[in-house]
């Protein structure tokens, strides 16, 4: 048997109902297992705030109609989250599997040829699949809106416009969908099925109006009214430029390719193509368009987030489903051989199954603030300090707690006085500051400081150095206290980081110690007459250093302190710093972060930067040995001055 037949055999042999179970099958072990081994998960904060409302829906039954939640989404994901939470993200694994099955129906509707590999490009998009381990609301989002598609393909007129109307009550900017939804059914001349457009609209102003609510609290209650201070603004193309980083660069290609040959279809016989686009194209660019004008205009409080764009990546894979056929069709054209076709095929495929492996490390890990959030609390555990009332403000300590937050008996999420935090609470009880959430509720970290009410109980800075809002990040424990004129030095001493000492490793000053092998990078000017280091963007990396753990006397856990002056001559980069561990020649830790300089920072001035790096994961010195360096990864210009790299001995 010849290679062209062993093809042949093999194609007969996987049917397309054969071939569509076994992909399905295989997206969803890969996924579960992801789901189980991971300790991390997607969407930050937003994620647990949706499970929050999930998972005490049914004890608390107004959070069913709670605006921000969105109802829909809370209705139908709230049995998965009486589970937990790990059962809550199972729903979005589901329904994102489902969502490529529908895309499949819909390639295979339209008359694509290999339509199952719609499947494939939806649930290995990778802003779609890191997205499936979230508690967002983006993965019902996809599947509702390519589900109307697909209703409305069928001619299941009907049933296309009820589904389509609650999209809004997913997300809120479903509404910029529904005028193409509506057009399609005057296009086709079901006028009737309009009004069907505002079944979920109607039923859900009825049902709050029913529960006390205003019979249009739909509107009065919109959660979206931030103003552009809060929510930010940027530049048009954002979306456009970041593309490849959400979509995958083999997907755009076949996205690209797909649309670019449906347009061609639709020019020259527009009947044929116009469900498609109609039904397939202009949702997509709708979406697009809209998020892009939002974020740049300041209006309609997008916080420019890639996540949004997993909403529409359904109907991205039904186009990059034609693009990659024509790809694989191309070879067959060249060499006239049906198994060239196949394995060109194969590799597309491969490529597009393998891109977000690439771009995002499975199982997903802790993002750097969730890890101090957790170790904040296993520290007030370990203190016996949580048998106190706690407040709190970041939404997601109440997981890592383990606690109902609905009972104000333990916790209390939010600060009785935002201003005076000790006000009104018991003495013994506890307060956590975070930097992202507390600023945010107005809650200011030095006034808590010097409050004579409130003792400092511990600093807790991440493992690896993070910013928010241009900020170090960092979680702080309070104890409401009698009043004592005292506390507030105590207080200050542990900000200032007092009783801990660190030994220098290397220092540079470059006036008197260099960096030999960067010697031809130091320079000075009129401006600037000291010495300095010289970041061009034709190099990558600087300040590369080793040293071995055991050559040194340290402490347990292991901790780094980096210092430097650092001028930003293209303010829009950043640099990185690089920490890469091994011991025994094997890879031990790798992290890498953005050196932030200050808020407040004059970006005409030289900025002052200091960092913390704990290295916990580092058991034993024996083999350990320690490589750090600056990285210039976005090719930026920057000058460098008096770096000096220590650890804690005490």
């Amino acid at each position: 048997m010849n290679f062209s037949n062993l093809i042949k055999s093999i194609e007969d042999f996987f049917t397309e109902r054969r071939l569509l179970y076994t992909i399905l099958g295989l997206i969803l072990i890969v996924f579960i297992a992801i789901l189980v081994f991971s300790e991390g998960y997607s969407g930050g904060a937003d994620s647990l705030t949706h499970y929050r409302f999930a998972r005490w829906a049914f004890s608390k039954p107004e959070f069913f109609l709670d605006h921000w939640a969105k109802p829909v989404f809370t209705l139908l994901s709230a049995p998965f989250a009486l589970l937990g939470f790990k059962s809550f993200q199972l729903f979005n694994v589901l329904i994102g599997i489902a969502s490529g099955y529908i895309a499949y129906l819909v390639a295979k509707e339209l008359k694509m040829k290999s339509p199952l590999l719609a499947i494939v490009i939806c649930c290995f998009t990778p802003v779609f699949m890191i997205n499936l381990f979230s508690g967002l609301t983006e993965i019902l989002f996809a599947f509702t809106a390519i589900l109307t598609s697909y209703l409305l393909i069928k001619e299941k007129y009907a049933w296309g416009a009820i589904v389509v109307s609650f999209l809004p009550l997913i997300r809120t900017e479903g509404i910029v969908l529904l005028p193409i939804y509506g057009y399609f059914l005057i296009h086709k001349k079901h006028y009737r099925e309009l009004t069907f457009m505002l079944t979920g609209f109607v039923f859900y102003s009825l049902v709050g109006f029913i529960s006390g609510k205003g019979i249009f609290w739909l509107i009065t209650e919109m959660p979206y009214t931030g103003a552009t201070d809060i929510y930010g603004k940027g530049s048009l193309l954002q979306f456009a430029k970041r593309s490849p980083g959400f979509f995958g660069i083999p997907n755009e290609i076949f996205f690209v390719t797909g649309l670019v040959a449906g347009l061609t279809l639709y020019f020259r016989e527009k009947k044929e193509y116009s469900k498609e686009f109609l039904l397939v194209v202009m949702p997509f660019l709708t979406y697009f368009i809209a998020h892009s004008i939002s974020w740049w205009s300041g209006v309609g409080s997008s916080l420019g987030l890639s996540r949004y764009m997993a909403a529409i990546v359904p109907f991205m894979a039904v186009m990059a489903t034609r693009g990659l056929y024509l790809f694989a069709k191309m070879f067959l054209i060249i060499f006239k051989i049906e198994w060239i076709r196949v394995l060109a095929l194969i590799i597309g495929v491969a490529s597009v199954s393998h891109i977000p492996f690439v771009l995002q490390n499975y199982p997903i890990a802790l993002d750097s603030a969730s890890k101090t959030i957790k170790s904040t609390s296993e520290w007030i555990k370990q203190e016996k300090l949580d048998s106190a009332k706690i407040y709190y403000t970041d939404p997601i300590f109440f997981y890592f707690h383990d606690i109902n937050p609905f009972d104000n008996q333990k916790s209390q999420s939010s600060f009785t006085n935002s201003v005076n935090p000790a006000e009104g609470l018991t003495n013994g009880d506890i307060l956590v500051y975070d930097e992202h959430f507390s600023p945010i509720a107005g809650i200011n970290f030095s006034k808590m400081v010097t409050n004579e009410e409130l003792e400092l109980l511990r600093v807790i800075d991440p493992v690896t150095p993070t910013t928010v809002f241009q900020r170090p990040y960092k979680v702080a424990v309070f104890k409401k206290i009698e009043k004592d004129s005292t506390i507030v030095g105590k207080n200050l001493s542990i900000i200032n980081g007092e009783g801990k000492v660190f030994n220098t490793i290397y220092s540079y000053d470059f006036d008197k110690t260099v960096y030999e092998p960067e010697s031809d990078f130091i320079g000075s000017s009129k401006i600037h007459p000291n010495k300095y280091l010289r970041i061009k963007h034709s190099r990558e990396y600087y300040l590369t250093n080793d040293f071995k753990l055991d050559s040194i006397n340290y402490t347990k856990p292991f901790e780094l302190q980096i210092e430097m002056k650092l001028f930003l001559k293209t303010t829009d980069e950043k640099l990185k710093y690089v920490v890469d561990v091994t011991q025994n020649n094997k890879k031990l830790i790798y992290k890498g972060f953005d050196i932030e300089v200050p808020a407040n920072s004059n970006p005409e001035e030289w900025s002052i930067v200091k960092m913390k790096v704990l290295l916990p994961e580092i058991e034993s010195a024996e083999g350990v040995n320690i490589r750090t360096y600056i990285w210039n990864k976005r090719k930026g210009e920057f000058l460098i001055d008096d770096y000096k790299l220590s650890y804690r001995i005490q």
